[in-house]
């Protein structure tokens, strides 16, 4: 059984570590979490486990078990069926808590698995809830010349009414700590571009009421994993790219 306090909200995030984006909320709120997948292997779960562990909501969190090559061979094959699935353990995950608030991974075109997460909270809310559900921003690529990254952060043209989180001291600290010494895999993928958050930036965390259609790239919304499967497939790394339009879409809009 999920435990949670007396704030009745519910986290769902596609991958573990995607909760340090919102460390300090969770500490104020003490939500319990669902987690889709293993983010790529046993070690990404762990760190989570020691995060939550060290604010005291180890308990608070259930992990649904689907390896992360699951979802993506799943949109390769426009499996609705089995993102179905998940959507039916979702919604069980969330009548044990009844939640009057559901926390998601902003859809960013960052990663696609990332952007499934709040078709499949649409679909496990449907008819069953009037819970308000809301976006996290985790990583954007902006659309510059140089590559660079949004973190934490909605692009302009999202910017509708985010609201924010002012982290006290000691929330920072822990957040910090947790960065630099458990959510290492984060550190290693993301580099500079997670070290380099400006420290006024890092104690404001934000989210913003989820969008009620699903955003299409386009303008300041740069579709980022179809550059890198590009990039993949002419390496010779990957046999087949998922693509918004041809994967993504059918999968997303089937669930929404």
């Amino acid at each position: 059984m999920l435990r949670h306090d007396d704030s009745p909200m519910v986290a769902v995030f596609s991958h573990p570590n995607h909760e340090l984006a919102v460390f300090g909320l969770l500490q104020s709120e003490r939500p319990a979490l669902v987690y889709l997948t293993d983010g790529g292997g046993e070690r990404r779960v762990e760190q989570t486990r020691r995060g939550l562990a060290g604010i005291g909501l180890a308990d608070s969190a259930r992990y649904l078990g689907y390896a992360e090559r699951s979802f993506y061979e799943a949109l390769l094959e426009q499996d609705v069926a089995f993102f179905l699935e998940v959507a039916a353990r979702v919604r069980d995950a969330l009548t044990e808590v009844a939640p009057s608030r559901v926390l998601c991974d902003a859809v960013e075109f960052y990663n696609p698995v990332h952007d499934l997460s709040l078709p499949i909270v649409r679909r496990a809310l449907r008819g069953a809830s009037q819970a308000e559900v809301f976006e996290v921003p985790l990583v954007q690529q902006k659309n510059d010349e140089i590559e660079s990254y949004r973190v934490q952060r909605m692009s302009d043209g999202d910017s509708g009414p985010q609201l924010a989180w002012r982290l006290s001291l000691q929330q920072v600290e822990a957040k910090l700590e947790a960065r630099d010494r458990i959510y290492t895999i984060l550190t290693e993928q993301m580099g500079d571009v997670l070290a380099s958050i400006p420290p006024a930036d890092l104690a404001v965390e934000m989210i913003l009421p989820a969008r009620s259609t699903l955003p299409k790239p386009g303008g300041e919304r740069v579709l980022r994993y179809e550059r890198r499967a590009r990039m993949l497939l002419a390496r010779g790394e990957i046999e087949r790219m998922i693509t918004f339009a041809g994967h993504y879409l059918p999968v997303a809009e089937a669930l929404f």
